[in-house]
């Protein structure tokens, strides 16, 4: 991982802002895909406000990279400005653990293929490690956000109703068919309380992934389509 230049966090210009718990989950979500993670579990309680849990068997943050992997515009998906004409990552500003950490605790647990254990790391509210200890888990990233919104009364207050709760939770659902469906080699487990709220199995193809997310009576009234674009960009 690397600091982004000044004149590219510039031209970024708009900054991460972590507004609800579907923002959590989307960031954290796309980490794991970005580190080819193809099984991610979120684990949600209380609707994700007293804990969001995303782990993936995904590559894993190397042991050098993790006293910066929370702190602001570090990120090893591009250098500068130019790389934004091809991006192949869903992350590239190097802001989402950041700014998750300005607005709950951050607990991050990962191991490479390269080391012999995971390890769990603390985070500060400005992302930089607190402390860490040896752990158990396997390959893979365990991100633990806890007490989403601790210090913003105002913003946990906005959704203090069931009702405003629960069309968070179908916003979360809704964010995961579709990575499902665009991801057909994915596995994906959505978890409320201990309980399996939806899930996806890995599967074969667009077609099956269409059926699994969205059942057949759905299927039945799509119809294939294949378009080839000769631009190869």
């Amino acid at each position: 991982m690397h600091h982004l230049p000044s004149e590219t966090i510039r031209l970024l210009s708009s900054s991460q802002v972590i507004t609800a718990v579907v923002s959590v989950v989307k960031e954290l979500v796309e980490n794991a895909l970005d580190a080819n993670a193809n099984s991610i579990e979120i684990k949600l309680d209380n609707f994700g406000f007293d804990k969001i849990e995303v782990q993936d068997n995904g590559d894993g943050i190397k042991a050098a990279d993790a006293p910066v992997m929370g702190i602001k515009h570090y990120t090893s998906k591009i250098t500068n400005h130019e790389d934004l004409g091809a991006l192949e990552t869903y992350g590239f500003r190097g802001e989402a653990l950041g700014s998750i950490c300005s607005v709950a605790e951050v607990h991050i647990t990962t191991k490479t293929a390269a080391d012999e254990i995971s390890t769990q790391y603390v985070l500060d509210n400005t992302g930089h490690v607190k402390s860490h200890k040896p752990s158990h888990l396997g390959l893979g990233t365990t991100v633990t956000v806890l007490n989403l919104f601790k210090n913003l009364p105002v913003r946990r207050q906005f959704f203090s109703t069931t009702k405003k709760r629960k069309a968070e939770l179908k916003k979360v659902q809704d964010l995961l068919m579709a990575y499902g469906i665009i991801k057909p080699e994915l596995r994906v487990v959505l978890v409320h309380d201990k309980v399996v709220i939806w899930q996806k199995n890995k599967v074969s193809d667009h077609k099956m992934a269409l059926m699994s997310v969205l059942g057949t009576s759905v299927m039945n009234n799509m119809a294939p389509f294949q378009h080839q674009d000769d631009d190869s960009e």
